[in-house]
């Protein structure tokens, strides 16, 4: 286009330089037409092309307008004067037309105007700047830049003619133009600064990024604050700056799912109409969306790139004049001169666009990592059961940690898949679209070697099919890795969230066998990965070079004669290869990283595509009469199972307490769910009127302060928080507490007792004043006395503050029922009685044949006589009940207990006193918590009053945060890890293959200076030439074969650091004592097990390789420069200097920036998977969207940390990139000045040169890489802090009998016990003995050490002073495993000298996904198969054991009405089954293994009265020889005891029968019984 502007304006005189330019010795002038025609046009015509990129941002802006004092007022006056000024150059113009002045010329006419016009154009856009607020731009800053580099020609003619002398100028003219050029240049000065807005409130942690000035951006300057803070200090979350706003979850999410939600619809509607549809091919795209989302930040990126791969092209051309400036002694030093600052501009400019394109390619995958976050915590909370049940909480968490990190990941790579060449052959091959590198590639490799090019690239496509094949195994194996990381992840979610229970039943050593198990399966596909990445290498590293070497080789023989490799070909052809080697050797990564991107596609679009809670299974909200109204409701679980409840019709009123009673298994809760709108609705309706709050049957707790998990989100109203509190029984909890309300509660709420869990739960759905209450069995897990405090004060409708509110009751404590408006009946899945309480006992139905079965089950089995009136216990109240209406009832159960009270050999009273206080279980109980109520205090510290509230409200710990450099250890952790042998032999072989590389490019500058004097004067022959290249080629496949196998041997050592560091973290987690779970958050833990497991997997090996090749390439670059030009080693030593003093200067601020992202991604997983299992009770409260936006904020505060490392990488780039452009004109400007150095040849220069060229990119790689060693062996660090933390039973050295414990007695000798040095004692001086087979019951009162001293006899915690002996063996001597040989397999088992010797029933019901007989016997201990592995029995003979317990834990039945038996699949926590069937699980496990002494936790909490009296049966019958220790939570279980201990704030207060210490009226245990209305 300048052309041929200069030709019509110009006419026949259209030259740009001066005649004769190329012989003249000094640089030449621009020609008139040039000046006024190319370089008045160019800046003009660069506003104009990209002026709608700065309309647009005025359009976007929100801004207020610009400060006047700001530097675009002195702006807007200076382009004012410039206007004037070039007016008056134009009016000058004019007058010298009109006048027809001689010095008029159309040429300074046209190339004033176009000033003119550009100068206009710039202050128009300035003025609009500064009303919208815009506070820099790019475009203005870079036409300012361009009007001073396009006027410095015409400056130095006019300068030249004022002062040499050589011609006249025009004054007028001249001193105009000299005028407009200094306004110019302050107006480009004046760029450099920010603007700001008048409106504009900086705060003071907000990102400078854009509040500085476009040049300030461009270079990465606005960082330099936190780089020079880094330096200093080490980085803390309060240094780092805010996220800015256009990077916030909440400003990125809605157009994301704006676009995602189409593609899900467009799926559900698919399947809908054809299920089959329903195929990995038609989930729906995330792909799409994301590039819907971001297209203009995609092609913005793409434009950064397509100009940084054309200016690639320029060095190869220059090279070229270079090489022929070298050998052309002739040319005057201007014109190298020149070609050197060409070089060095070009590679300044590529330089700054790839550090531009990279920022915004890093930045799109921060992005889409937040998007993506946010969409899976989303569709997670919203999943339906029968998705859930596929979805365990460590996969969608895999999805989280790993996939959605692979997906950012290719972000920045995303671009290499259209410019470099091999992926642009293979796309071209599929859409038949040549590509731009391709193009240009061919093109100037066609003018230098011909048709010999494609013999070259023809190599390129024999390889594409190679590659294609290793990268089809590749993708199979990343999805076979990603399927067994995910099993890994599910089954360590389990294991840590189950790990008081394992360590109770002595299972964590086989558990983590289960594990490593699993790391074995996914270790042999890492190694398999790892030889498929090697062939990956080999061929990416080899291909290239053998393109240069076959493209050679054809060259010269298709005409040996006149094709001669001389310098100027062979290194201007080399560099053009060069172009393509550097993608073509990180493709191995590349399309490593596509591969498992595509896998991680896979799974998120599998993850999107399942199903959702459907709309019509939701609560629908409706202005009806009655509160809850259900029609002919159907539900079950999952569309693929049968109905759970069937015939469902109800109507409640708004205001009415309704009841919900039946066994274990007959659907309670199921019907709650299916109100809540949590089953799938198969037909029917439900309608609801009001908003819900929802109580769980098990207690769901949030790692936040106590207050926050009573408010849940809801704003602080003080009157109505203390009311909620006192009603809720929780204010002597509170003020136990060391910081009150406000002190942190732990994850799962493992620093309160289940009592107090369950009472904030009540609290929470309480303060939220709903409309409608659903209660799920909540007073089962609280005292009596206190039970029914919060049903008088909270569910009651005579006196309770819900009075008015429609509550719907799930009990098994049948005295409430009276209280109740209406009583619903369920059995068997459906509705089998409704109406009042006295209605339902008179209807003489299900109702009155429930209340009856219970009592017979009590006269049945324990035998005791009760006249009614006598007491007034909750078996008086039913007995009564029913005689009044059913006196047949009260005769069959008179006679029943007098049929039993023939055997008694006791007196009718005690009979009566004993049978009234054992059924009244479930509402007489102990002022006292569950398994942790006095480890509060231990928990959470002795607290001093000289000790902070913070200090007080704080129980988990903060993570730590390593500070400073890596430490040396963690390096030699790692490589011994890897094996010393291997590391050196690794970087052995990269010596090698460097030093092959060198020897081979020497050789070829050698041959090359040679080749046409050789050729010329007949020397050399065809054979000669052919030995010449194969030398050459031989040194380059060594060099590949070398990389080759050094890459092997980097993986096999990976591969073995991978195995020993994931093996020491799980056994060092597995053995550490319960206090570590207690104050770390799972998350944290899992995080290690994923996210950094995952880096040494995968991110650290490439890394490494790529690190160390990259390094070696530089070394090698510098040894080439300097061997060529010596002199330039001067240069070099002090770029060195600089370059690894910027490194080591500001390496400290990205490395910890590292650590605290990786700390600050651990909330974002806890957070999450504390959501997913609460997620009912968040549909049910209707906050979804409220923990949507926490989790944001979560994500959100993860970015705050990853945001400025990502700029930092960039901030070190671009200085150190500097660097090797340095090199570059060093190595070029040294070759010209010393062109006639003796030494000094083309073939040098050109290997000299070419390799220089390279150095910028090959910096930036080396760069990288070094950062991200620094940055992923903070991963090893982390690893490295968890295999060193303190474990249990390292002190204990006996091993106990085979047959111990044989009598199971007991003696407790002055035992003290503290959860944690330097905290109070929780056990003063205890000392008690124990019979062999005797009943003991543990009583106190709230923090008296009840499950102090069960945690001490399995030795959760470690003695501080005394012992506990069990047969005469202190239990402290015993070591906690063991390692013992199974020798007909020859398998190694840890076996428990302690704790597997014990058994305990505890009160919370663990279950772990996977069958039922693998919850019962998880490993095969108690098969008959297992113990005769030679003996051929069928597999139920082999299981008679695990259904003896079964049956006696009354749970046959229900097993056997399953499909698939004991290989019944129960879900990740036992969801799909109820609590009580839980319960008896637990139960089933504790006979299955039947000790000498046994444990019982309130083991029967959640069952109905008749499954609770054969539980008891059960134990008395079973473990009738055992050493029974209850800890009574309910006073009634251990009434029958031989005695009691009664625990008094860490001492025995009292140990006697239950007859003498209710005999001692001034006793703790009258006074206990007394107020459980006992006696």
């Amino acid at each position: 286009m300048l052309p041929l502007v200069r030709e019509l304006v110009c006419g026949s005189d259209s030259e740009l330089l001066e005649l004769g330019w190329r012989n003249r010795s000094s640089l030449p002038q621009v020609t008139n037409c040039g000046q006024h025609t190319d370089f008045s046009t160019i800046p003009t015509l660069f506003l104009v092309v990209f002026c709608p990129v700065l309309i647009y941002a005025l359009y976007l802006s929100r801004n207020g307008p610009l400060r006047c004092y700001s530097p675009i007022s002195l702006r807007i006056m200076l382009g004012s004067l410039l206007v004037v000024d070039l007016f008056l150059t134009v009016i000058y113009d004019l007058y010298l037309y009109f006048t027809q002045s001689p010095v008029f010329d159309y040429i300074h006419f046209y190339g004033d105007l176009v000033q003119l016009g550009g100068v206009c154009l710039a202050l128009i856009l300035t003025v609009a700047c500064k009303n919208k607020g815009i506070i820099t731009s790019g475009v203005l800053t870079l036409y300012w830049l361009l009007v001073i580099i396009c006027g410095v020609p015409e400056l130095r003619h006019y300068l030249s003619g004022y002062i040499y002398k050589e011609y006249n100028v025009d004054l007028c003219r001249s001193t105009l133009y000299i005028m407009a050029f200094a306004l110019s240049g302050l107006e480009l000065f004046l760029c450099c600064f920010a603007d700001r807005p008048s409106n504009m409130y900086k705060k003071e942690k907000s990102c400078p990024e854009y509040t500085t000035s476009f040049i300030n951006q461009l270079t990465f300057q606005w960082f330099s604050e936190l780089a020079y803070l880094g330096n200093k200090k080490s980085l803390e979350n309060e240094d780092l700056w805010d996220l800015n706003e256009r990077d916030k979850a909440e400003s990125l999410i809605p157009s994301f799912i704006n676009n995602l939600k189409p593609e899900i619809e467009e799926y559900q509607q698919k399947i809908k109409k054809n299920p089959e549809e329903a195929v990995a091919k038609n989930y729906p795209s995330i792909f799409r969306p994301l590039f819907k989302t971001y297209k203009w930040t995609i092609l913005a990126g793409g434009l950064y790139k397509l100009i940084f791969d054309l200016l690639q092209f320029l060095a190869p051309q220059l090279l070229k004049q270079l090489i022929g400036f070298i050998e052309d002694k002739h040319q005057p030093l201007w014109i190298g001169v020149s070609i050197v600052c060409c070089m060095f501009m070009s590679s300044f400019l590529q330089s700054m666009l790839l550090h531009q394109y990279h920022h915004k390619m890093f930045r799109l995958g921060m992005h889409v990592r937040s998007v993506l976050t946010t969409a899976v915590y989303t569709k997670a909370l919203n999943l339906s059961n029968e998705a859930r049940k596929g979805k365990t909480t460590g996969a969608i968490v895999n999805l989280m940690s790993v996939d959605i990190q692979k997906i950012q990941d290719m972000a920045p790579i995303l671009m290499l898949f259209w410019s470099t060449p091999l992926q642009v052959s293979i796309y071209s091959q599929k859409v038949g679209s040549p590509k731009l590198q391709i193009f240009l590639s061919i093109y100037f490799l066609w003018k230098l070697l011909g048709v010999a090019v494609l013999a070259g690239f023809l190599v390129l496509i024999l390889v594409i099919p190679v590659n294609g094949i290793i990268a089809s195994q590749m993708r199979k194996c990343h999805q076979e890795q990603m399927k067994y990381k995910d099993e890994r992840i599910k089954m360590m979610s389990e294991i840590l969230n189950g790990m008081k229970v394992l360590k109770l039943y002595s299972w964590e050593k086989s558990m983590e066998q289960m594990v490593l198990e699993i790391r074995e399966k996914e270790l042999k596909v890492l190694k398999k990965l790892s030889y498929l990445n090697a062939g990956i290498v080999f061929s990416w590293i080899c291909a290239p070079f053998m393109v240069s070497v076959i493209s050679f080789v054809v060259y010269v023989f298709l005409d040996p004669e006149n094709n001669v490799l001389t310098p100027e070909i062979t290194f201007v052809a080399l560099s053009l290869f060069d172009i393509l080697r550097m993608p073509l050797a990180i493709m191995a990564m590349v399309y490593g990283e596509a591969v498992q991107c595509s896998v991680s596609n896979g799974r998120l679009k599998e993850f999107f595509a399942a199903d959702e809670i459907p709309p019509n299974n939701r609560i629908t909200h409706k202005n009806i009469d009655s509160a809850i109204h259900v029609e002919n409701g159907s539900f079950s679980w999952s569309s693929k199972e049968d109905q759970t409840l069937h015939d469902i019709s109800l109507s409640i009123k708004r205001g009415q307490l309704v009841a919900i009673v039946g066994r274990v298994g007959s659907g309670k809760s199921s019907l709650l769910h299916a109100l809540l709108g949590e089953m799938h609705k198969i037909s029917g309706s439900v309608q609801i009127n009001g908003s819900v709050a929802y109580v769980p049957q098990q207690a769901w707790i949030q790692n936040m302060t106590l207050r926050n998990n009573i408010l849940f989100n809801k704003p602080y109203d003080e009157l109505d928080y203390e009311k909620v509190i006192k009603n809720c029984e929780l204010k002597e909890d509170l003020a136990a507490l060391p910081g009150g309300d406000r002190t942190e509660i732990g994850e799962k709420g493992i620093n309160l007792s289940g009592g107090q869990k369950q009472r904030v739960s009540l609290a929470r759905a309480v303060y939220q004043n709903p409309d409608i209450v659903f209660f799920d069995d909540p007073l089962s897990a609280v005292d009596s006395h206190v039970g029914k405090h919060i049903f008088e004060n909270v569910i009651s409708s005579a006196t309770g503050c819900l009075a008015t509110k429609t509550r719907i009751l799930v009990t098994h404590g049948l005295t409430y029922l009276k209280h109740c408006d209406k009583v619903i009946v369920l059995k068997d899945g459906t509705i089998s009685e409704m109406g009042t309480y006295q209605q339902l006992i008179s209807n003489n139905g299900a109702f009155a044949e429930f209340l009856e079965e219970f009592l017979l089950e009590e006269s049945k089995h324990r035998g005791r006589i009760v006249s009614v009136g006598e007491e007034s216990g909750e078996v008086d109240e039913l007995l009564r009940d029913l005689g009044q209406v059913s006196p047949g009832i009260l005769q069959r159960l008179e006679s029943h207990l007098s049929q039993e009270s023939e055997r008694e050999e006791k007196s009718a009273r005690d009979f009566r006193l004993e049978f009234s206080r054992e059924n009244s279980r479930k509402s007489v109980l102990l002022h006292s918590p569950t398994s942790k109520a006095e480890e509060t205090e231990a928990l959470l510290g002795a607290i001093t009053e000289e000790d902070q509230t913070e200090e007080k409200e704080q129980l988990i710990e903060k993570e730590t945060v390593e500070t400073g450099n890596v430490k040396f250890e963690v390096y030699i952790a790692y490589f011994r890890a890897i094996s010393i042998s291997i590391t050196i032999l690794f970087f052995a072989a990269y010596v090698g293959s460097s030093m092959l590389g060198l020897m081979s490019n020497f050789y070829l500058a050698k041959l090359s200076d040679h080749a046409k004097s050789t050729t010329s004067s007949g020397n050399g022959s065809s054979s000669s030439i052919k030995t010449q290249l194969g030398i050459y080629a031989a040194l380059g496949i060594g060099q590949s074969l070398v990389v080759c196998v050094a890459s092997i041997i980097l993986a096999l050592g990976m591969v073995r650091a991978s195995r020993l560091l994931h093996a020491g973290l799980l056994r060092n987690i597995m053995t550490s004592p319960m206090a570590f779970f207690d104050v770390t958050p799972i998350g944290r833990i899992l995080n290690r097990f994923g996210k950094d497991i995952e880096a040494v997997d995968r991110t650290l090996p490439d890394v490494i390789r790529h690190m160390v090749m990259t390094i070696f390439s530089v070394i090698s670059t510098l040894v080439v420069i300097m061997w060529a030009t010596p002199f330039a080693g001067i240069v070099f030593s002090i770029l060195a200097v600089i370059y690894f003093y910027v490194l080591k200067y500001f390496i400290s601020t990205s490395r910890q920036l590292k650590r605290l992202e990786s700390a600050s991604r651990s909330p974002i997983y806890s957070h999450f998977q504390e959501s997913i299992q609460g997620a009912s009770s968040i549909r049910a409260f209707g906050v979804v969207d409220k923990f949507i936006k926490q989790s944001q904020q979560r994500v959100d505060d993860h970015l705050v940390a990853y945001y400025p490392s990502i700029v930092a990488n960039r901030w070190l780039a671009v200085r150190l990139e500097m660097v090797g452009n340095m090199i570059v004109l060093s190595a070029a400007g040294a070759a010209v000045y010393f062109r006639d150095s003796p030494g000094l040849s083309a073939g040098l220069v050109g290997l000299s040169v070419s390799y220089a060229l390279n150095i910028t990119q090959t910096l930036n790689w080396a760069v990288r890489m070094t950062t991200e060693l620094e940055t992923n062996i903070v991963a090893v660090e982390r690893i490295k802090e968890y295999t060193i933390t303190p474990t249990e039973g390292n002190n204990s050295i006996n091993l106990a009998s085979k047959a111990w414990p044989e009598q199971g007695e007991i003696a407790i000798k002055n035992f003290s016990v503290r959860y944690r040095p330097g905290l109070e004692l929780v056990l003063h001086g205890v000392t008690a003995r124990i019979e062999p087979s005797e009943k003991v019951g543990i009583v106190g009162r709230t923090g008296a050490g009840k499950s102090s001293l069960t945690l001490a006899l399995f030795r959760i915690i470690e003695a501080d002073g005394g012992c506990i002996e069990i047969d005469g063996t202190n239990i402290a001597d015993l070591q906690l495993e063991v390692f013992s040989r199974f020798l007909p397999k020859v398998i190694t088992f840890f076996v428990q000298q302690l704790r597997s010797r014990l058994t305990i029933v505890p009160q919370d019901p663990v279950l772990f996904s996977g069958t039922m007989r693998m919850n019962l016997d998880p490993f095969t201990a108690y098969s008959e198969l297992f113990i005769f592995p030679n003996r051929s029995k069928c597999h139920n003979s082999g299981d008679s054991q695990v259904w003896e317990s079964l049956r006696n834990a009354h749970l046959e039945p229900f097993v056997k009405s399953l499909e698939l038996g004991l290989q019944h699949h129960i879900s990740e926590g036992g969801e799909n089954l109820s609590v009580g069937q839980r319960q008896l699980i637990c139960l089933a496990r504790a006979l299955l293994r039947k000790t000498k002494v046994l444990v019982l936790d309130e083991a029967a909490a959640a069952v109905d009265v008749e499954t609770d009296s054969l539980i008891q049966k059960t134990i008395r019958e079973q473990f009738k020889e055992c050493t029974v220790l209850t800890i009574a939570h309910r006073l009634n279980t251990v009434l029958d005891s031989d005695r009691l201990l009664v625990l008094d704030k860490g001492r025995v207060a009292e140990f006697d029968s239950p007859k003498n210490l209710l005999a001692n009226h001034d006793g703790i245990f009258y006074s206990m019984a007394k107020d459980a209305n006992v006696v």
